[in-house]
Formats: C-alpha cells, sequence, structure tokens
C-alpha cells in the first residue's frame, strides 16, 4: 500500500523546484535587458550636409559609423571634437570634394574639406567681398566637381620652373600666393616682388630658386716656345726640333644656379695636374747669295704684278658686306643703341654652356630669341647676355658671335657673355672661361 503523504511531498517539492529555475531564467533576461538598453546612447552624425541620429551601445566612432551605413574614404576626415565615447554628441564627417573656382574665363582646381561654399571659399584663402557676384550661395552645400565662379575678384600669374600659371585671389600678399600654390622657398630662394608686396590686379610674380653646386673644370695650360738660332739652316727658315705640349690642371668652383642657370662662379682651389712641355724651334741665320741684276729684275716685275693684283683685290673687298669667319653680318644702319655704340671696344670676360638642361634652363632648345640650338649642330657662332640687344654681332678676339639669348643676372654686366658650344657639357670645361676683347659689330637685328 502507497503512502500518499510522501507522494504528495515529492510532486509539491518538484513543482516548486520548477518555478524556482523559470524565475531564475526570467530574471536573468529581464536584467540583461535593462542592461542592455541602459548602455545604449543617442549620436548625431553630420555628414555634409545631411543630419540624422542614430542610438547605439558601440563606442568606437567607425564602429558607429558603420551601424549607420558610413562608409568613408581614403581622404576624408573625422571631427570628433563633439563627441564623447559611452555619452554620445556629434560625429561630423569632413568629406574631400574637388571644386572649381572661375575667374575671367580661368578655371583652378582645388581639394576641400568644407562644408559650405563660404567656408571652402575661406579654406584657399578666396575671401569675397560684398560687391563680388557668386552663382552659388555661401551657405550652399558643397558638391564634387561643382564650379563656383567668382566675378570681381582679380587674378595674378605665378611664373615657377618656366611655367605661368593664373590664379584668382582677393586680396593678400605674395606669400599668400605662394601658399595657395603650394611653393615652398628654400633659405636662398626669392621672388620678384620680394614675399611681403601686396597683390594687385594682373600682377606677375616669379620665382627664383637658388642652388649651389661644387664642379670642377679642367683646363689646359698653354706651353712656350724657345726658339734657338741655327747657322746651318738659310735665313728666314724655321725648323721644330721638339713639339710643345700642354700642361692640364684643375680647378674647383662654387657655382650658383638660379632657376637651373648659372649665375655665379667662385673659384675655390686650383691643382696642377701636368705642367707644359716648352716647344723648341730653330731659326736659321744662314746669309742667301745675293740674285743677280737678271734676277733681281724679274723678282721686281713679280712683286709689281702681285702688288696691282693685291691692289684690285682690295678695291672689290671695299665694296663688300663686313665679313667674319662665320658669314656675312649685314649692315642695319644702326649705329647707336642702349647706350653702345658701333665700333665701341668693350674688355669683356667670357663663360661657356651647351643646350643640355643643365646649362640652358631646360632641354627645350629655344633661346630668348627664337633661335634653336642643339648638342652636336654645326656651330651657329651665339652668345647669350643680358646687356646688348638680341640680333647684335660682336667680334671676340678676332670671331663673331650674335647674341640670341639671354641668361641670369651675372650676365648683366658689361662685358660679360656666354658662348654657346656645341660640343656639350665636357666641351665646356674644356673650353673654360677667361678674358677677352669684344668690339661691336652691330647692333640688333
Amino acid at each position: 500500500m502507497t503512502n500518499q503523504s510522501k507522494v504528495a511531498g515529492k510532486r509539491s517539492l518538484r513543482v516548486f523546484l520548477g518555478a524556482v529555475v523559470v524565475i531564475l531564467i526570467v530574471s536573468i533576461f529581464t536584467s540583461t535587458v535593462f542592461a542592455d538598453s541602459f548602455n545604449k546612447y543617442d549620436v548625431t552624425i553630420l555628414d555634409n550636409s545631411e543630419e540624422f541620429s542614430i542610438t547605439t551601445n558601440e563606442t568606437e566612432p567607425i564602429e558607429i559609423l558603420k551601424t549607420a551605413g558610413i562608409t568613408l574614404n581614403s581622404d576624408d576626415r573625422i571631427d570628433l571634437t563633439k563627441f564623447e565615447q559611452g555619452e554620445g554628441g556629434t560625429i561630423k564627417i569632413n568629406r574631400l570634394n574637388s571644386i572649381n573656382v572661375e575667374f575671367e574665363g580661368n578655371v583652378q582646381t582645388y581639394n576641400v574639406y568644407s562644408q559650405t561654399v563660404g567656408e571652402a571659399l575661406d579654406e584657399i584663402g578666396a575671401t569675397v567681398s560684398e560687391n563680388d557676384k557668386l552663382n552659388y550661395s555661401l551657405s550652399d552645400a558643397v558638391e564634387n566637381g561643382m564650379v563656383i565662379s567668382i566675378k570681381s575678384a582679380f587674378s595674378v600669374t605665378l611664373n615657377e620652373n618656366g611655367k605661368n600659371v593664373k590664379y584668382a585671389i582677393s586680396r593678400g600678399k605674395v606669400s599668400d600666393l605662394l601658399s595657395l600654390a603650394d611653393v615652398t622657398l628654400d633659405s636662398d630662394d626669392y621672388t620678384q616682388p620680394a614675399v611681403n608686396s601686396e597683390l594687385n590686379a594682373g600682377m606677375n610674380v616669379k620665382v627664383y630658386h637658388v642652388d649651389y653646386k661644387n664642379e670642377q673644370a679642367t683646363t689646359a695650360i698653354p706651353y712656350k716656345t724657345k726658339t734657338v738660332k741655327d747657322a746651318t739652316l738659310k735665313k728666314g727658315t724655321k725648323k721644330v726640333v721638339k713639339a710643345g705640349k700642354s700642361g692640364v690642371k684643375k680647378t674647383n668652383y662654387k657655382v650658383k644656379y638660379v632657376n637651373s642657370k648659372e649665375s655665379a662662379r667662385q673659384k675655390l682651389s686650383e691643382n696642377v695636374v701636368s705642367n707644359p712641355t716648352d716647344a723648341v724651334v730653330k731659326v736659321g741665320t744662314k746669309k742667301v747669295a745675293k740674285k743677280t741684276k737678271k734676277s733681281a729684275k724679274k723678282t721686281t716685275k713679280k712683286k709689281a704684278a702681285k702688288k696691282k693684283t693685291t691692289k684690285k683685290k682690295t678695291a672689290k673687298k671695299k665694296t663688300t658686306k663686313t665679313t667674319a669667319s662665320n658669314g656675312t653680318v649685314t649692315p642695319n644702319g644702326v649705329k647707336e643703341k642702349n647706350g653702345y655704340k658701333l665700333g665701341q671696344v668693350i674688355q669683356g670676360r667670357y663663360t661657356h654652356y651647351c643646350a643640355c638642361a643643365t646649362c640652358n634652363g631646360s632641354s627645350s632648345g629655344v633661346t630668348s630669341s627664337g633661335k634653336r640650338i642643339s648638342n652636336g649642330m654645326k656651330n651657329p657662332y651665339y652668345i647669350a647676355c643680358n646687356w646688348l640687344p638680341l640680333g647684335t654681332v660682336i667680334n671676340v678676339d678676332g670671331q663673331n658671335y650674335t647674341v640670341v639669348d639671354r641668361g641670369g643676372s651675372g650676365l648683366s654686366r658689361e662685358g660679360r657673355i656666354d658662348i654657346f658650344t656645341p660640343g656639350g657639357h665636357a666641351e665646356c670645361y674644356r673650353l673654360g672661361t677667361g678674358s677677352c676683347t669684344i668690339k661691336i659689330v652691330r647692333l640688333g637685328w
């Protein structure tokens, strides 16, 4: 016979335990839900012109943006100055957009992080006055690729490395233009006008980059010729006994380049590699027997005929144009120009340059006069200088040259010339520098 009271007690214990388990599960679920709800907070997201809010329990800004379905580009920036992790606030996304600013038909492209047109103009340094007219409102949102047209602002031109670029700007100094163009000046670089000069409409600002290089030039040391009298040789004849040989010296220079063109050269040291060997020449002193009367008469007739022919040649020569070793110089009738006179003789100093990028500033081969030069060409006998008009022909130690090119400030000094050498850079070093006598053959073209 079964004891009913014991069975009932067991059943009651089972029911009680089941109820306790249910209560614990409900309690755990409820506390989890409340805890999860308690950890969530509101975040406002500003994505350019769009604004929206989300509720999240994420603490990292990137994860919050992922939760909101927002993707960042590699150039975009996040502003967290008004956001606190776990507390909320505002996450501001500054998108990198490309805008175009148009002024007087000139369009300049800029990359900006600003969200409005007004902020973008401030970011690029283009201040808009009340009189300026825009095709957008300053409060309009920035859109990638938009063209902002400004009227009544002015444009300035920046010349750097031989390139002219126009910039639209409303006011500022040359230093502001350099900042706008992302141009950095080293300690020796300079501009014309100076960096502290105020900008004005139509201004042309030129950047001069200055570099210093240590260079070595190899030059020849000329040999001397010694003469020795020789009674076995007829008077008036010569015989080379020993050939002369030039010596070699190497000179180290500190060279100043302005925009890749040589401006100045300072000698640092000089080293003689080999001394010259003098030449020895015998000069005859042996007297020649006198000619007979008949021979003398014949010789006299020959001399007279030769003299007559010479006179004819001289008379004919006077009717021709002035001729140089490198061609005919056509007179232009100009006797005086820029303070210089036809036939004027000047003591000068020369250097050499070729058509390479180092000497010529670029490899284009185009001179200031439009004449083209190239290494390996037939020598056109050209020079560069700043103190004579283009087209001027000068005679340098017996050789005629035409002024076709300009150079650095060093070539502005009277008498300073740079001779073009089609033999290349090595030939420039070989020919070196020196003093010379300059005579003006023609002034200008």
